[in-house]
This record gives structure tokens, sequence and C-alpha cells, in this order.
């Protein structure tokens, strides 16, 4: 019902990075949900998205995760696509010697693949299987396009690498993870223990709109005061006689923005852009099964970075992905999870911090986030 509802119903979902694809001719295989798609770069320089699925006998089109060619083959019957998607050629489509092939009246037009709607924004490809998903920017609104174009403003984006790991957890579960900052002075203890992420700071500015978020944060690590001492008490990992002395890995003195404010987001159903210092990705979460998903990052800068810039941003990658300082723990205790909420699947959880009151998001200490995204969870499924 999830697949049905979210991913290949009438809501629009992250597939790739244009920059992923930059020449013509270039296609990269992603997914929706549970299906495999391929977006493309026509000749005329514009992007397409397809169904990775042969309309003849339903075999993958593209096996390999990228490449570039002058049209797309499958790999069964040879059935050739345009990069439109588009059927321009059936080997033997008037059969031999007068006997057998397609017949009378085959039309090549109606049989192509499975073109998907899709939108370029943020840098970023958008899709969507559905004829009923509202226009991509209504399904966003204003706050998440306003995302989308202040990386867009930056310039040019240069691809830098990208990274998967599947993990044996629940999709979900990395949604409610990137909703909860009650945790990330606890159990990320790199953040604690230089003093780069604290309880006592002023927290992130989360805006809720429904099923999506907007983050505005700013980290000066350098610059930061004293502990509270109620806030020290509660971060046991925090070590005033750490030092670390690769700051470049952590340092913020170049900004992005003038403003020196990066805004990440999360866009329902299952995308995440997070600016990480002075390296923003975009996260990708694919379900695979119930208990099983895939995670991809992409790691980008941009046209404008000098050599400095770029090496900042590859060593600063290093906080998140598969063996991350900070989202390998993430995973960790994801995948340690699941089998045990699988297994007491009768019991509640308890997720009411910051419950009572206007239930504000002036302070980490919150769940607000996570009981929003439920409650757009059960009105989308009908519960």
């Amino acid at each position: 019902m999830e697949m049905e509802r979210f991913h290949h119903g009438p809501t629009w979902n992250y597939v790739g990075l244009s920059c992923e694809i930059p020449d013509v001719g270039s296609w990269k295989r992603s997914s929706v949900g549970l299906k495999s798609v391929v977006m493309t770069r026509d000749k005329a320089g514009n992007i397409h998205v397809v169904e990775n699925r042969c309309p003849h006998r339903g075999a993958p089109i593209c096996w390999e995760l990228q490449g570039k060619s002058t049209g797309l083959n499958c790999p069964y019957h040879q059935w050739r696509f345009n990069l439109r998607g588009d059927l321009i050629g059936v080997p033997f489509e008037k059969g031999f010697n007068s006997a057998g092939g397609m017949p009378e009246g085959f039309d090549k037009a109606a049989n192509g693949l499975l073109k998907l709607r899709s939108e370029v924004r943020g840098g970023a490809v958008w899709a969507t299987f559905s004829d009923e998903a509202p226009p991509f920017e209504e399904f966003v609104g204003a706050d998440l396009l306003a995302a989308l174009d202040r990386i867009a403003g930056r310039g040019e984006m240069r691809l830098l690498g990208t990274s998967r790991q599947i993990y044996k957890a629940n999709w979900k579960m990395w949604i409610e993870n990137a909703r909860d900052n009650y945790h990330a002075t606890l159990l990320h203890t790199f953040l604690t223990a230089f003093k780069l992420f604290r309880a006592d700071l002023p927290p992130p500015e989360l805006n809720i709109f429904g099923v999506h978020t907007t983050g505005k944060v700013y980290t000066r690590p350098e610059v930061l005061g004293d502990l509270e001492a109620d806030a020290a008490q509660e971060m046991k990992s925090l070590r005033k006689d750490y030092k670390l002395h690769d700051w470049e890995t952590v340092d913020t003195d170049r900004y992005d923005y003038e403003d020196g404010y990066n805004i990440g987001f999360q866009m329902f159903p299952s995308s995440m852009y997070q600016p990480h210092l002075n390296v923003p990705s975009f996260r990708h979460i694919v379900p695979l099964s119930v208990d099983e998903h895939e995670i991809r990052w992409t790691f980008f800068g941009f046209e404008d970075d000098d050599d400095e810039l770029s090496e900042r941003r590859l060593k600063q990658a290093n906080m998140v992905g598969p063996a991350g300082f900070v989202t390998a723990e993430d995973g960790e205790v994801l995948v340690r999870s699941q089998p045990v909420i699988t297994s007491s699947a009768d019991r509640d959880q308890i997720i009411e911090m910051g419950l009572g009151g206007d239930q504000s998001l002036d302070t980490m200490i919150t769940e607000k986030a996570i009981r929003a995204f439920y409650t757009g969870y059960r009105d989308i499924m009908g519960f």
C-alpha cells in the first residue's frame, strides 16, 4: 500500500542529479519505490525519465548503473528506443520470407517505454508515475521550492561522487532518524567529543509542511562558547581535553552562501537534501522490501570551486555515507532495532518528547517532526 500510495502514486520522487548525466546520450539507472527507472539526456539536451522495462517482454533495458549511447537497446530481443523512450526499431518486425513478424498495423509510436512526468529543479531530477499528481511546484510548496532554487542559485553543480549501502531495516526508519534532533548529541560521539553539535546550541530552524520539512542550520564550531552545565551532564561523550588536529574535516570558514546558513530539507516520500558543513548531498531512500532498503548518497560541489574547496568537500563527505563519522552510527542503530521492533509489533513506542504546550520547535529536545510525519502518513494511507 505504501508503494501504491507514495512512491508509485500521485507524489513526486527524487531520481538523481542533472550533473550525473552531463552529456548528450548520458543515462543513469535509478529507482522510484520498487520500480527501476532511467534518466536520460537527449540530443537537444533535455532530460527524460522512463521506466526501465521493455514493453515487449518486461526485461530491464539498462543493466549497468550508467552509460552513454545514442539510444537504449533491450538486451533480450534488441528492441531499440531513442533517448526520449520512443520505440524506433523492432528486429524482424516484418518477419522473414513473408512469415512471422508483428501483426499488420503494429504501432511503434504507441509501444515505447513508459514515460514519467519529470521536472528539473535545484539541479535535481524529479519524476512521478501518476497523471493525478499535482504540478511539482504545488506538491512541494513554496518553502521547498525556495530551498531548491537556493541550490540552483549557487551555480552549476559538479559531481563529487556517490556511495550506496543496503540496510536490513524498514525505509521509514531513516525518515524518523533524520527528523530526530534529540539523538544527535547523544548517539553521535564524534559531534560532541569535539563540540561540533551540542544540545545547548541554538537549534536548527525547523519548519514542518505536512510530510515535508526544511531546516536552517548555522554552525561555526571554532567560535562556540562554553557549555551550559546542565547540557554537559547529559552529553557524557564530551571531552574538554580532546582536540581535532585535522580541523579541515569540519572547518566552516568558507561559506557557500553569504548569509552563512545551510538549508536542508526532507521531501516526501523518500529523499533528503543535507548540506553537511561544506559538502552538500542528496540522500535517496530506496525501499527494497518491508525490512530492507538502500541508501544512495550523491555528493556534489559547484563549477566555480577552487581546488582547495573541492578537496575540503571531499574530506567532509566522510561525515556521512556507509562509513561516515556520523551516519555509520545511525545505520547501526536502525539495523539492530528492526528485529526488535518486528518481534514486538503489539507494543507501543513512546514519541512524546516536546509534547504539550505549543509543541515548539525552538529546541532540539522534541519529537514533533516525527509526529508530524506520521500524522501525514496516516492521512495518506487512510488510517
